[in-house]
């Protein structure tokens, strides 16, 4: 019988190579394949730049379409994501299909390249016993490679430095060889983790003079169309789908901002004082919307704004058009298997009127069909 072929996105989401491999590194040391869901399992599960949703949609089919795992769901808090404290089951059965798709045989070459550079690092006087406690496996990179850059990180992490400094100056000017991988780099050096400076989150913002809303916008090509009408009434910021919404966005020191040109004038400079004093405070003052795409991400990204904006809704002079258009039969599903249904958001718009209809048409429609020409700013 031919093998069951890997999906194609397999190579593209390191998070899903990374779980399939520490459960397969388990079933080799004879412990029981199962892992907890956390920050430090899946780290990408809780950053404001992924889109979670769809990251965890992928775990999930790992059950559901190719019966590698059994998810087993913990009990969560309202304000807590469904696979918060989530265990993953290996199916033990399924081993030799999962080492086929990860290129693993049985007898793993790189476990032995692994063992051999290690004794060759601690011949040279590299403090080599937490490496010797953890093979580390990172995509496109040879057992060789990966230990000799991770040995690097404890000189170069005496001081503060990003992530991203970090990996170019250790492996080989490769920058973004430590994405996702900062929990990692905490796991094997605790006491130098702290030396690693977050990365801010960027928002392009418009801001008229006097604003009396703010509006949250998904995508860049309406963010850009709408900021060009130059609306009097709105602040418009571009929240570039899931680091919008991160829980962290309303911290000072965690988001810069970069400003679109208004006005020249001093009134101008005052808005922009005003808007960051109303953004990193506490109290809100000036109603929030946010228009994405009609589509159980987007309501996800609302949800998730929520948490720090309580009050915001779905801006419902952009979503009605396109609420009207999913219900006359229009819409795609090139992305619905991939999604999970929020269930509820908070605002009475999307839990009401728009979540429903998604559920029924089960297609979606995205920001960009409506003309932003059409709308009253």
């Amino acid at each position: 019988m031919t093998p069951q072929p890997a999906p194609t996105w397999l190579e593209e989401e390191p998070l899903i190579q990374r779980l399939l491999h520490r459960l397969v590194d388990k079933l080799e040391r004879g412990v029981k394949p199962v892992l907890k869901v956390n920050r430090k399992t899946a780290p990408e599960l809780y950053a404001f730049d992924e889109d979670v949703q769809y990251l965890w949609a992928l775990v999930e089919s790992l059950d559901k379409d190719y019966h590698l795992i059994t998810v087993k769901k913990a009990r969560v808090k309202p304000y807590q994501e469904l696979y918060e404290g989530a265990q993953l089951v290996f199916l033990p059965e399924r081993e030799e299909l999962v080492r086929q798709w990860l290129n693993r045989p049985a007898l793993d070459p790189y476990a032995l390249v692994w063992q051999h550079e290690l004794e060759r690092l601690a011949e040279k006087g590299f403090d080599t016993q937490t490496l010797s406690q953890r093979m580390v496996r990172l995509p496109n990179l040879s057992a060789e490679q990966t230990l000799r850059s991770l040995a690097k990180i404890p000189a170069e992490l005496q001081e503060p430095i990003t992530l991203r400094a970090l990996s170019a100056r250790c492996f080989n000017g490769d920058s973004k060889a430590l994405d996702r991988s900062e929990a990692l780099i905490t796991e094997l050096y605790p006491r130098l983790a702290h030396n690693i400076l977050p990365r801010p989150l960027l928002l392009t913002v418009y801001v008229p003079t006097d604003f009396k809303s703010v509006l949250l916008v998904e995508n860049q090509d309406t963010f850009v169309s709408l900021s060009e009408r130059r609306p009097k009434d709105s602040a418009i910021v571009y929240s570039a789908g899931f680091r919008g919404s991160s829980t962290r966005m309303r911290e000072p020191g965690n988001v810069v901002f970069s400003y679109l040109a208004s006005d020249s004038s001093q009134n101008s400079s005052q808005a922009l004082s005003v808007f960051e004093r109303y953004w990193f405070s506490a109290e809100q003052q000036i109603p929030v919307f946010f228009w994405g795409d009609l589509d159980y991400a987007g309501m996800s990204i609302l949800k998730a704004i929520r948490q720090s904006f309580t009050d915001a809704r779905a801006w419902q002079p952009g979503y009605q058009p396109m609420l009207e258009r999913l219900l006359n039969g229009d819409g795609h599903t090139s992305r619905v298997s991939l999604q999970q249904d929020p269930e509820l958001t908070g605002c009475d718009f999307a839990d009401y009127s728009l979540l429903p209809a998604l559920r029924r048409a089960q297609a979606f429609i995205d920001q960009e069909i409506v003309s932003t020409n059409t709308l009253a700013l």
